[in-house]
């Protein structure tokens, strides 16, 4: 995806997993739901849920994951102006899954 290219709108299922090559510059956006992001050679783990956003800042692979129902994610070149959360080290243990 290049800038000026329409964003990517992914529904993901419980547990479906969604990956990102070279997306640096790129911002998820959680439109329903929550999702969890890692990077490569990054050790965050960034959770977000409905209408937040995470801009990737690390080259490599990014995976972008359901785990704990449906979301619904768009991927779209990020602008000076597009928010992103900031995360404390961890922030996985933030999320409680459901047995």
């Amino acid at each position: 995806m290049r800038p000026g290219e329409d964003e990517l709108l992914v529904h993901l299922k419980q547990r479906d997993l969604l990956d990102i090559n070279d997306g640096q510059g790129l911002a998820v956006v959680c439109i329903d739901g929550v999702v969890w992001i890692t990077q490569s050679d990054d050790t965050r783990d960034v959770i977000i849920s409905a209408g937040e956003a995470f801009v990737l800042d690390k080259p490599g692979l990014a995976l972008v994951a359901a785990p704990v129902g449906p979301a619904t994610v768009a991927v779209r070149p990020a602008t000076h102006d597009t928010p992103t959360v900031t995360c404390d080290l961890p922030t996985a243990g933030d999320l409680r899954l459901s047995a």
